[in-house]
């Protein structure tokens, strides 16, 4: 999981850990009592180990904005399938969100500090994005489990593509080499090491 905190607010990418075991983590007072800022959750796909605390997060801050893409909404409903039944209880989620599906590409959030945009990634699941920020002139990208540093996510689950998943990589090859990468488990990285390093940016 992470945190993207500007002038405007608080931006969750992933809520795979409880409000409260983030605020003990990021040392922010307050945040899991709802004490925050909090505009959005921005969910990179439907599986349980990233979005298992949404609807505590959702209870802490009824007003934040769920990004998430339809495409992976049977996921969200079948504890087999979003693979929930791995950590000993199948978990079957019912939660509104703003849809991503349709939209890659395009700004989700923007303001004087802060832009968004949601790019789809299909591969790992159907639904899976990645989120492209530039905060105060930084750009980052947030891969989930389309992009590791040196590796992808796994194609062998309910809604996974191989196929798709290289020619999402492809896309993803073509940003700029500076970009930093946060993926949704390991290391930092950047676009230029996963094309020289990669094997999975060369096929």
């Amino acid at each position: 999981m992470y945190l993207i905190t500007g002038h405007a607010g608080v931006f969750v990418v992933d809520p795979s850990v409880s409000p409260k075991t983030a605020e003990e983590f990021a040392g922010m007072s307050g945040l899991g009592s709802g004490d925050w800022p909090v505009k959005a959750l921005l969910l990179t796909h439907g599986h349980h180990d990233h979005i298992k605390f949404i609807n505590e997060w959702i209870e802490a801050y009824p007003n934040a904005n769920v990004f998430f893409s339809s495409n992976d909404k049977d996921l969200i409903k079948n504890g087999f399938m979003n693979c929930s039944y791995m950590d000993g209880r199948e978990t079957a989620y019912d939660f509104k969100f703003s849809n991503l599906a349709g939209i890659s590409g395009q700004n989700i959030y923007k303001d004087d500090e802060l832009e968004i945009k949601a790019y789809e990634t299909p591969g790992h699941t159907m639904g899976s994005v990645c989120f492209l920020v530039n905060l105060a002139g930084e750009e980052m990208l947030f891969t989930g489990d389309t992009v590791f540093r040196g590796s992808v996510g796994r194609t062998d689950m309910p809604g996974g593509s191989a196929k798709m998943l290289i020619e999402s990589v492809r896309r993803i090859a073509k940003l700029d080499p500076e970009l930093k990468i946060y993926p949704g488990h390991g290391p930092e990285s950047t676009i230029g090491f996963e094309v020289r390093y990669n094997p999975f940016f060369s096929m």
